[in-house]
């Protein structure tokens, strides 16, 4: 709103605002009451105030209140000088900062007086005594930051020959026990070791050549000889004219952090190690994937258990850790024979030691395999026998069926058989003779053609009733 005091003179020239418009200064008609009757529109870009705003209000409302008095003063000076006026003075910007302003005001005449204003914002810091005292200031904090970095700070000479070290912070020296002395003037591969990889050092070198930001890992090592991990951070420097002038290399020693994951990582691998000598290597992969149950049905594998005959007796015999050595050179050499078949283990139970063929992976001869296990298992049991001087025997029965194969729970796991294959598999061994393999007709289909077999007869089952069972007996054409 205009009020009474305002004057009358306030709308705009159109052809004295497009000749403002064309100043690369703030130009300003000021009449003797206290407005602005004409600007241009650099106004609104360097103050952040509409023309409207500008042009509302007494102009002393925009200037900074410690220069207000001042500039009274200039403008008291404007009523009766007869040549131009220079001062300067800080107008007040929307943003609620201000910008200094460098004027030249013509003396007032018919009640107008004419403004040209520069923004000399930038030019009054720098060359201000408070500017330069700040800019001395922040190079001295800058310095001491560098000086008390606990990361190594490098920077390296790009337009000498051999891209030398200029400068390193003490840090540096700390990290890699040199002093400032030693290194300044050298090449940074001084720090190389024969253990460095070359692909990280091949980034690096490219970085390099390329003028580029880069982060490497790499295997240093000491003035003392000692390795450390170092995290290496190069950052290109340019000057006004674009051209590369040195790098800032940025040093950490991760030896800590390193260690502690190539510690983390052995862990890691020997628990997988321990993992897959309990289940299987494919179900280990599921288990890390899902959660709860995890089951399978095969409609087709071979089973086979065998079991030490007379244990109860030589168990009285023997001391027990006497007994416990034994059994484990027994398994253990059974555990040799399932790895060369490629069958799977599945559990020993005191003296009885169980097996499966064509889990968790199916395969079309899981009978013949089981068949070559357990022919070596008499054959090994036999040699251990003479060795030992130990009058040893086992019984070994086979069935071949479908079962249900998984891990079932949450905490000590097992990969377990499920079935009346299983079952019948078990009872082939109870009802068998001592080294005898024992097998069912169901496996003796599968293996008739490349096994001698003799048929026991009829033989009662518990559970199942009669059934006909045969004698693995050898193979038919050596192996």
């Amino acid at each position: 709103m205009w009020t009474e005091d305002q004057p009358d003179s306030y709308h705009s020239d159109p052809a004295l605002t497009a000749f403002f418009d064309l100043s690369p200064d703030l130009l300003c008609v000021r009449h003797h009451k206290g407005y602005f009757t004409h600007l241009n529109a650099l106004w609104t870009e360097i103050l952040g105030w509409s023309l409207e705003e500008l042009r509302s209000r007494p102009w002393v409302d925009f200037v900074h209140p410690d220069d207000l008095i001042a500039t009274l003063e200039i403008e008291e000076q404007c009523h009766h000088a007869s040549s131009p006026i220079k001062h300067q003075n800080r107008y007040l910007s929307k943003n609620g900062g201000y910008r200094w302003l460098s004027w030249r005001l013509s003396p007032y005449q018919q009640g107008q007086s004419f403004g040209i204003a520069q923004d000399v914002t930038d030019n009054y810091w720098q060359n201000s005594e408070l500017y330069r005292a700040g800019v001395q200031e922040a190079l001295k904090l800058r310095d001491q930051a560098i000086a008390a970095s606990s990361v190594g700070i490098v920077i390296a000479n790009t337009r000498l020959p051999d891209m030398p070290l200029i400068y390193v912070n003490p840090a540096f020296e700390q990290i890699t026990g040199y002093s400032a002395e030693e290194v300044l003037g050298l090449n940074c591969r001084f720090l190389q070791c024969d253990q460095t990889d070359q692909n990280e050092l091949q980034r690096l070198r490219e970085a390099i050549k390329a003028g580029k930001h880069c982060t490497v890992t790499l295997l240093n090592q000491r003035k003392d000889g000692t390795p450390f991990w170092n995290e290496l951070t190069i950052s290109p420097i340019y000057n006004s004219q674009q051209e590369l002038t040195h790098f800032v290399g940025v040093q950490t020693d991760i030896s800590d952090r390193i260690n502690a994951e190539q510690a983390l990582r052995l862990e890691k691998a020997k628990s997988e190690r321990l993992l897959l000598n309990v289940l299987p290597r494919s179900i280990v992969q599921q288990l890390k994937q899902c959660q709860g149950t995890l089951a399978e049905q095969f409609p087709e594998v071979s089973i086979l258990f065998a079991d030490i005959v007379g244990f109860t007796t030589l168990a009285a015999q023997m001391q027990p850790l006497e007994l416990i050595s034994l059994l484990n050179q027994i398994f253990s050499a059974f555990d040799e024979l399932a790895d060369r078949h490629g069958v799977e283990k599945i559990k020993t139970i005191g003296d009885a030691y169980m097996v499966a063929s064509g889990l968790p992976v199916a395969r079309d001869d899981h009978a013949e395999a089981i068949a070559e296990m357990a022919l070596d298992m008499i054959t090994a049991l036999q040699s251990f026998r003479t060795r030992q001087g130990i009058p040893l025997h086992i019984r070994i029965g086979i069935n071949t069926g479908t079962v249900v194969a998984g891990v079932i729970g949450t905490r000590k796991f097992i990969y377990d058989l499920w079935g009346d294959a299983v079952n019948v598999a078990s009872r082939m061994e109870s009802s068998g003779l001592p080294s005898k393999i024992q097998v069912t007709a169901a496996t003796y289909k599968r293996l008739q053609g490349q096994y001698h077999l003799e048929e026991r007869g009829l033989i009662a089952v518990k559970g199942k009733g009669k059934m006909t069972t045969y004698w693995l007996t050898g193979r038919k054409t050596a192996k």
